[in-house]
């Protein structure tokens, strides 16, 4: 698999180049100024990038904090954040990246599908999120967690990862949580390339819409924040 820059005609699709440079600030710079965003990410999962591009992080890095400082320009409010995939930070100890984001962003974006790696809920390590916490102080916004109800898996264990997870991450500062999918999909095309043979049936809901019993556990925490 090859990761590539997608730039407009004309522009050269570089990291360095300055016409990329002005052309990726003002594009956050517009969408911030258009909808006055709660939250704007920079970068999902970034980290598998750099992986294979190092030279590149440094440039990234400068264009994260010039984007930010005109997302802030216009929409003072925008929470800016980065998204690192923590199966991979994990897999690949890119525990600096955090250290490098901690004075660029407001927030630690993180996707983590622990499915991937573990044979049960059960086996992720206690400090397997706390460990965070020794490399940033920002609040953390996982964006995508899931568990699959497919392969060696079931629903059951894709509910007791939903309450592990919250076990896990007891205390700690979170901004967010979202599950990746609401129904189970097929995936086709590049996704379905990239992604793990799982993917499809990280979901609350199965493809007839009726409720896994990991959709049950996620409206009682929702109801149980409203009720406070």
């Amino acid at each position: 698999m090859k990761y590539v820059i997608d730039a407009p005609e004309g522009i050269t699709p570089s990291l360095s180049d300055p016409g990329f440079r002005e052309a990726w600030i003002e594009e956050a710079r517009s969408l911030a100024e258009e909808f006055t965003p709660e939250y704007l990410s920079l970068g999902n999962e970034v980290n598998d990038y750099f992986l294979l591009h190092p030279s590149d992080l440094e440039p990234y890095l400068s264009l994260v904090s010039e984007a930010y400082s005109a997302v802030k320009l216009v929409s003072p409010k925008t929470k800016v954040l980065v998204v690192l995939s923590y199966n991979h930070l994990l897999q690949e100890n890119q525990w600096d990246l955090l250290t490098l984001l901690e004075n660029r962003v407001d927030l630690i974006g993180l996707t983590t599908y622990p499915y991937q790696v573990f044979a049960s809920p059960e086996d992720l390590p206690q400090d397997y999120y706390l460990r965070l916490s020794r490399y940033t102080r920002k609040p953390l916004a996982f964006t995508e967690i899931g568990w699959s109800s497919s392969g060696t898996s079931g629903e059951n264990e894709q509910a007791r990862f939903l309450l592990r997870f919250l076990e896990l991450t007891k205390g700690m500062e979170l901004e967010m949580v979202n599950w990746l999918f609401l129904h189970d999909t097929t995936l086709t095309g590049i996704p379905a390339y990239i992604a793990h043979p799982d993917t499809g049936t990280v979901a609350l809901k199965r493809v007839d819409g009726s409720e896994k019993e990991v959709y049950r556990i996620w409206k009682a925490l929702k109801e149980l924040k409203g009720s406070g």
